[in-house]
């Protein structure tokens, strides 16, 4: 990939050197607008992250460099990487939005090399540039007839000297005849909205985009009514507590009925803890591993030193905890952003359920 114009015209892009996250945990700008600042290697950085994660490929790779005949990102959909089908992503960094003259000698060294046996054409050549595309190369790239009529017509001024260093590359012969045959149809548009829609969905994102990156959560799931496994010991721990609270035996869930306003506390407790849950969930589908647990021991030196504090008892205990977990602003990470009183409290369960907190001392 290159900044470079044909003869070596260049069109520089005077730009700062901070990375996108930089940029990103400052003013909330739109993705698409922050995509327009990366550098040449974030850019191609980014189209790599796309193809990855783009469903049906075996295997992405990036290809771009001295030598790369027009490939910049490889996509494998097997492990016979060209042999089978492959796509093809151009990646083109410039000032301004993509022109015609900015991709004709890359149509010239798929076509050529191609033609050569160094490699069968992709399936799919997409196009994708950092501040997209202009009008009259869309146009073009939606007319296979016309893209290729126009491809001749410039083959001499773009691409008989600029194919190879090593020699001159007439159209003609064979080469002419393999031209006139190859399907255009798969020289394709791809803008950088259509990127961004794919990439947004991935644990990518943020690191591209900083805080201005985060996905909206989705809404909590609510808990089941049966108690499921993964949360049996602090609802057990619970059972303590009240039990501690009320002075009497406290064994079985149905007995909370008798008194409504733990019934209450029970039932909260259980939203929280899958409110939390479902924080855990969206930080392992959209931010980095280990988001979620740096959140999670935030809360907890935030709370622990009223965890340990003398309370009448085991209810008092959660309630002084959970009451000063909602009182912390976590700011760990990222993650922070999307964090709501009900996760903080939901965290003090969760660390009730692998025993960090015991609610009831004497029963630790």
């Amino acid at each position: 990939m290159s900044n470079s114009g044909i003869n070596g015209n260049m069109r520089p892009l005077h730009l700062g050197t901070g990375t996108s996250p930089q940029v990103g945990s400052g003013m909330n700008f739109p993705a698409v607008k922050l995509v327009e600042i990366f550098s040449a290697a974030d850019w191609e950085g980014f189209a790599e992250e796309y193809a990855n994660s783009v469903p049906g490929y075996d295997k992405v790779m990036r290809w771009s460099g001295p030598g790369d005949m027009g490939r910049d990102i490889v996509a494998f959909v097997s492990e016979n990487k060209f042999d089978a089908p492959w796509d093809n992503y151009q990646c083109k960094r410039y000032g301004e939005k993509l022109t015609p003259s900015d991709i004709w000698v890359e149509l010239g060294k798929i076509i050529y090399y191609s033609h050569t046996g160094e490699f069968k054409p992709p399936r799919n050549c997409f196009f994708a540039a950092s501040k997209d595309i202009g009008l009259k190369l869309k146009k073009l790239l939606t007319n296979p007839a016309e893209l290729k009529a126009e491809l001749i017509k410039n083959w001499d001024g773009y691409c008989r000297k600029a194919i190879t260093e090593t020699k001159e590359i007439p159209l003609d012969g064979a080469l002419k005849e393999y031209l006139d045959a190859f399907d255009f149809s798969i020289f394709k548009p791809i803008s950088v909205v259509e990127m961004l829609k794919v990439h947004s969905n991935t644990v990518f994102y943020v690191q591209r985009f900083g805080h201005a990156g985060i996905p909206a959560r989705p809404k909590p799931e609510l808990p089941p009514e049966a108690i499921h496994e993964r949360e049996s010991r602090y609802v057990e721990q619970l059972l303590q507590a009240y039990a501690e609270h009320l002075q009497v035996s406290v064994d079985d869930l149905k007995d909370l009925s008798k008194w409504p306003e733990i019934e209450k506390h029970f039932n909260r407790a259980r939203e929280v803890f899958y409110h939390a849950e479902s924080l855990r969930n969206f930080a392992r589908d959209s931010v980095d591993a280990g988001t979620f647990d740096a959140v999670k021991e935030e809360i907890y030196h935030g709370v622990v030193d009223t965890y340990d504090l003398n309370h009448a008892d085991g209810l008092a205990r959660i309630r002084a905890t959970v009451t000063q977990a909602g009182n912390i602003t976590p700011n760990c990470n990222a993650l922070c952003l999307r964090v709501l009183v009900q996760d903080k409290h939901g965290i003090c369960h969760h660390l009730a359920n692998v025993n960090r907190f015991v609610w009831v001392k004497n029963n630790g």
